[in-house]
């Protein structure tokens, strides 16, 4: 079989060769189109839950797995890895066929034989219509028509791909995952996001378009009461730290451990971007620094770049290595191919309305929903397009050369767009206190805070809004091109995410709560939040209130 991909021989390009790829037409004439009318009439999840693609060999190292699953209430069907993704996707529709719909499928191995003589399950490869015109391949790497039954190019079961080379490899991230979903640590890294950023370079105005979005997405998608860090390589951001130490930034975040860890910017299948600072390039991360990750508290990693998460490539894409190392992230969810900003943008909407508005309870069954949400357009979906998703699609349509098809975009996100772990792999979600406040305070007097919480050890936290100008942060003077300043930008990085303002933490006992947080004397006008959270012996709670801060005569009009 022959990879589009090919050979990566320099480091940061993206790759000139391309090789031949079975097509959509080819794929159907192998018995496709007679399985569609069997399958169309099929109910869904009648015997088979899970569906599992390994090596017969595997089978000893996906033992403890299986059973965990099984006591989930799961029942799983295995089908042998083939060298022939098309026979593998066969077997799947035959077991459709005699026994419904599964809700998960579960491929277990790599893409390309990295390994010499290693086993390994091929993947599909689809015709690029529109990412082709911005430079993308020609064909795009996808797992979908695994768990695609009817042939519409649209998944209907999870998908996730974990992309162990060897049995071994295998069992230790299996292994991992338990260890994750049965963690009894519920401290607040658990409502922590942390996101890299890297510069666009698509010209001022794409530029603007994409972190104006961004900005947006993170200050509304995300809740109030998560705790989010931002590292980004523009010199214009607050949140830019010292350009010699970005690298180390990154990794940090990645260390600390969190829910999710979300790289926005440009990706190949070797490393992150590079940043330009006078007459230096820096690079944000590459395989060589991921020997220093080490995840305690792992989160999910989300690259919305290109090529990170290219499974098929002759070698193991960034997000592969960082999911499959001992001390890596528990999954990611990254590209196979070029992607682009408005995509992505639409899949981020999506995984962030599954994550925190529906809270499904596994990251496959997220990524399912994001998808197919992309390619509704029979309003199946519960609420409509948000006022930010149709200002994000307007804008690409007059950006985009003229007959451009958006749809056609957004399904080549869906195919390119892939879960590399284990999509059973279950989130834990908070419950929510409502938090009562008088709304007002004043500067260096209390503002009271009530509620009623389970026996734990609670948080409670004063801080800056996240949608908020900071104007401590914005009179900081520094140069991008002059090196003695650049310790500068760390400064002021450290202070913007540091929002806290004042925190008190106890042990609580179940029931009603009254607490007093006394406002900064210096304290500028204006709204500002409180946090709370509940770390339990079982599970945590979350609470996010607002308070106006003025001065007192002010207060009294």
């Amino acid at each position: 079989m022959q990879r589009t991909i090919g050979q990566f021989t320099e480091l940061g390009r993206c790759p000139k060769k391309r090789g031949s790829a079975t097509t959509l037409g080819r794929l159907r004439e192998l018995g496709a189109g007679c399985i569609l009318i069997l399958v169309a009439a099929l109910p869904r999840g009648m015997a088979e839950d899970i569906i599992v693609i390994r090596p017969p060999s595997w089978h000893a190292a996906i033992e403890r797995w299986a059973e965990y699953r099984s006591a989930q209430g799961y029942s799983i069907a295995y089908v042998d890895a083939s060298h022939s993704a098309e026979a593998a996707r066969q077997q799947i529709l035959e077991l459709v066929q005699r026994r419904g719909q599964p809700a998960f499928i579960v491929i277990m191995g790599d893409a390309a034989p990295t390994v010499p003589d290693g086993p390994y399950q091929p993947t599909f490869y689809r015709p690029s219509t529109a990412l082709v015109q911005f430079g993308g391949d020609r064909t795009i790497a996808t797992d979908v028509p695994f768990a695609d039954f009817d042939g519409d190019e649209i998944p209907d079961a999870a998908v996730g791909r974990i992309v162990a080379d060897s049995a071994e490899e295998l069992q230790a991230y299996l292994d991992r995952v338990l260890a994750f979903e049965s963690s009894p640590d519920f401290s607040p890294w658990r409502r922590d996001v942390h996101v890299v950023a890297g510069v666009g370079g698509f010209g001022m105005v794409a530029d603007t378009v994409i972190e104006t979005t961004t900005r947006q997405f993170l200050a509304h998608r995300i809740p109030g009461w998560c705790r989010l860090t931002m590292t980004h390589a523009s010199p214009s951001s607050k949140y830019c730290p010292n350009p010699e130490r970005f690298c180390q930034c990154s990794l940090d975040s990645l260390n600390a451990g969190g829910a999710f860890w979300v790289y926005i910017g440009h990706g190949h299948v070797r490393t992150l971007d590079w940043i330009r600072a006078g007459q230096r390039v820096l690079p944000i991360l590459t395989k060589e620094h991921l020997a220093e990750v080490d995840c305690p508290r792992p989160p999910i990693a989300v690259f919305l770049a290109c090529y990170t998460g290219a499974f098929d490539a002759t070698e193991d894409a960034l997000a592969e290595r960082l999911v499959l190392q001992p001390g890596g992230t528990i999954a990611a969810i990254a590209a196979t191919r070029v992607s682009g900003p408005y995509g992505l943008a639409v899949l981020s909407d999506g995984l962030l309305r599954a994550v925190y508005e529906k809270r499904l309870p596994t990251l496959g069954q997220i990524v399912l929903d994001a998808k197919r949400a992309m390619l509704d357009e029979g309003g199946a979906q519960e609420e409509p397009p948000s006022d930010r998703l149709r200002w994000i699609s307007a804008i690409a349509a007059a950006m985009s050369p003229e007959g451009y098809d958006l749809r056609a975009e957004r399904q080549e996100h869906v195919w390119q767009m892939h879960l590399l772990g284990d999509p059973l792999l279950r989130l834990r979600f908070p419950d929510e206190i409502r938090l009562e406040t008088s709304g007002r305070a004043e500067p260096g007097k209390i503002v009271q805070v009530r509620g009623t919480v389970p026996a734990g050890t609670m948080t409670l936290e004063l801080a800056y809004r996240r949608s908020d100008v900071r104007r401590d942060l914005d009179s900081i003077a520094v140069d991008w091109d002059s090196y003695p300043t650049w310790e500068q930008y760390q400064e002021r990085y450290l202070r913007a995410n540091q929002p806290v303002l004042v925190r008190d933490q106890w042990q609580c006992s179940a029931g009603a709560f009254e607490r007093d947080l006394v406002v900064p004397p210096d304290l500028a006008q204006g709204k500002y939040c409180i946090r709370a959270y509940v770390e339990g012996a079982d599970g945590f709670h979350v609470g996010y209130a607002e308070v106006s801060v003025r001065p007192a005569a002010e207060a009294t009009e």
